[in-house]
């Protein structure tokens, strides 16, 4: 993929970034588990599927995004989102060439509840931040299982949809390929 075809890439992936996050502010309900469940599953398959600066960006931007929505204590989102696209870097040979909704389902069941653990935990570290709505209980340890199944399943599945990227990312680029 050329520079200006990635350059658009990043500008798609910016401004869909902020209107997702918005959109699905006003739109989804606003309990923790429903939350959590879909935005940063789309943003995980963005992750996925980019190249290491794009998914760098992705993390940052939308980390940044959620912080400011949620009204989450600096670093919350970014960190958390950081560290899942090294965990992708670090293992990039073992992924599948495609990403599905499959892949979605199970990063939802295994990644938001931890994501929300996350925010729970660095959130109650910081002092004036309300975290109690967060506080792992038996409502959301069952809760939040099953909305980040059908919200990263659902997340991943509208992603690939909704990625009108008409340009493949290059081979190296791609998920499953080495550096």
């Amino acid at each position: 993929m050329g520079t200006s075809e990635r350059a658009w890439d990043a500008v798609w992936l910016t401004l869909f970034a902020a209107v997702l996050v918005g959109a699905l502010n006003r739109l989804l309900p606003s309990t923790p588990a429903v939350q959590l469940a879909v935005v940063p599953a789309w943003l995980g398959y963005w992750m996925a599927t980019r190249g290491p600066r794009l998914g760098a960006w992705v993390a940052i931007w939308g980390g940044a995004l959620l912080e400011c929505d949620w009204g989450l204590p600096p670093g919350t989102c970014i960190l958390f989102l950081l560290m899942i696209w090294g965990g992708i870097r670090l293992f990039r040979d073992n992924f599948p060439e495609t990403v599905g909704t499959l892949h979605g389902l199970l990063w939802g069941v295994a990644l938001v509840p931890i994501f929300r653990l996350w925010v729970w935990a660095w959130s109650a570290c910081w002092p004036g931040v309300s975290a109690e709505v967060l506080a792992p209980n038996l409502t959301g340890l069952l809760a939040t299982p099953c909305a980040g199944a059908f919200g990263g399943a659902a997340a991943f599945a509208l992603a690939r949809r909704a990625d009108f990227r008409v340009l493949k990312p290059k081979q190296e680029e791609s998920l499953g390929h080495a550096n």
